[in-house]
């Protein structure tokens, strides 16, 4: 679940690149890459969090502004 204070969502995808990107190392162990889908699964649900919050926040002042209107 998301925290409180959710680090910039341009700051979780560029890390979440970084973590793609490390998946995908021939090198990484297995203890190491179950680490990093982790810690990417984790990114993608505070993304997808603060996704949902935005949209809500659009919403509401969409259907304020259609309130004002009539």
């Amino acid at each position: 679940m998301a925290t409180k204070k959710n680090p910039d969502y341009t700051l979780q995808a560029a890390e979440l690149d970084t973590v793609l990107a490390r998946l995908q190392d021939d090198t990484i162990s297995v203890d190491e890459a179950v680490k990093a889908y982790e810690r990417g699964m984790e990114l993608i649900e505070s993304m997808q969090a603060q996704l949902k919050d935005a949209d809500n926040k659009v919403k509401k002042i969409q259907a304020d502004w259609n309130a004002k209107q009539s």
